[in-house]
């Protein structure tokens, strides 16, 4: 159990750490959704910033409502508790499955900074997640108001740097060819949210009914989801400085902080391993919750987070090309459930006030 009540900012830190996994740290996904649009791609990181936040408040909402942290209740609309039970499992599974992306991430990186076996480095994201899994909730909401302002505070410290160091040169006019399934930058932003959506619900659920007061939940959620549209801006605009540099490389930021100085190379490594991490933490929380109940619990996060690594072991790009079509897709209707849940279920909660409100006057009179 959980002896201390959620901050608004422990929240917060906790919406940013369900987000800022490899893909995000590292520049490439901000650039791939929003880079390659040019000046237009500002919009996109506008766009998604708002839509972050208001996602983020619904989920927070609905979590109050309910008082549950079940994903199923929180998504679904309606009383099909089939449909709930079918979604809750399926998205704890496509959790697990961004897992063992993460531990194929931190392999990729052990091997392209030092030199050193993928299988070390995926060893070392998951050994990690277990130790802080096997704490529970509270251990989780600790580590994260640690690591996350540290990772907050080196990503924004290098961005400035390379905006500074870069101000004088002038920003050519480049065409990129944007991806196929996103066209256009305000598509781009809704197609980013879909695939971030589904770490986030968990862990905002969860954190809200953990939360001092509804006020706190609400308003942790909201500025967690405008820390991280904060993050995809300045991350945007040091990329913006050399856009071909940046479109030309894996991960750009990384590339940024090689061109810096060894050191900020170093640090930024670090960064990346870090954000790895807490992206593996937060999806293996997520799916343990649905999937692992019972006796010997602890046992089974660990033989599960091994499997993880083991599924993690066929290559991160492979994960990538079959992973992140079925998170894209899937979020898409997450979102829109979402919504309609939100949407019905505030206008229950207002009817049954109204009601309450009503019979009070009549009994007093």
């Amino acid at each position: 159990m959980m002896n201390t009540k959620l901050g608004f900012l422990s929240i917060a830190f906790m919406y940013v750490g369900a987000i800022m996994g490899a893909g995000f740290a590292s520049g490439r996904e901000i650039w791939q959704f929003f880079g390659v649009f040019g000046k237009l791609g500002y919009l996109g990181v506008g766009l998604v910033c708002v839509l972050f936040m208001i996602i983020g408040f619904m989920t927070s909402r609905i979590a109050c409502i309910l008082n549950t942290e079940d994903m199923g209740r929180v998504i679904v609309p309606g009383d099909n508790w089939f449909l709930k039970s079918f979604v809750a499992y399926f998205l704890a599974i496509v959790l697990f499955m961004v897992f063992t992306f993460m531990s194929a991430a931190g392999g990729a990186l052990f091997s392209q900074q030092f030199g050193q076996s993928e299988k070390l480095g995926g060893a070392v994201i998951v050994s990690l997640a277990i130790i802080t899994v096997i704490g529970g909730f509270s251990r989780l909401s600790k580590a994260f108001r640690f690591v996350v302002p540290v990772l907050m505070t080196t990503v924004v410290f290098i961005s400035v740097i390379v905006i500074i160091k870069n101000s004088g040169m002038p920003v050519t006019v480049e065409t990129f060819k944007p991806s196929p399934l996103a066209g256009s930058w305000h598509l781009a932003a809704f197609l980013y949210l879909s695939l971030n959506v589904l770490a986030v619900i968990p862990i905002i659920s969860k954190a809200s009914i953990q939360a001092k007061s509804n006020r706190h939940a609400y308003f942790g959620s909201v500025l967690g989801g405008f820390f991280v549209g904060m993050l995809a801006f300045i991350l945007f605009h040091a990329m913006r400085t050399e856009p071909g540099f940046s479109n030309s490389m894996d991960m750009p930021m990384l590339a940024f902080s090689e061109k810096l100085s060894p050191a900020a190379n170093l640090t930024y490594t670090f960064v990346l391993l870090f954000a790895i991490y807490a992206t593996a933490t937060m999806t293996f929380y997520a799916s343990t919750t649905k999937l692992i109940k019972g006796s010997h619990e602890k046992l089974k996060i660990f033989i599960t987070a091994w499997a993880g690594f083991a599924m993690g072991l066929v290559g991160f790009s492979r994960i990538v090309e079959y992973v992140y079509p079925i998170i894209g897709f899937l979020g898409i209707s997450i979102v829109v459930m979402l919504t309609v849940n939100f949407i019905l279920l505030v206008i229950k909660e207002r009817k049954t006030q109204k009601t309450t409100n009503e019979y009070s006057v009549k009994t007093i009179w």
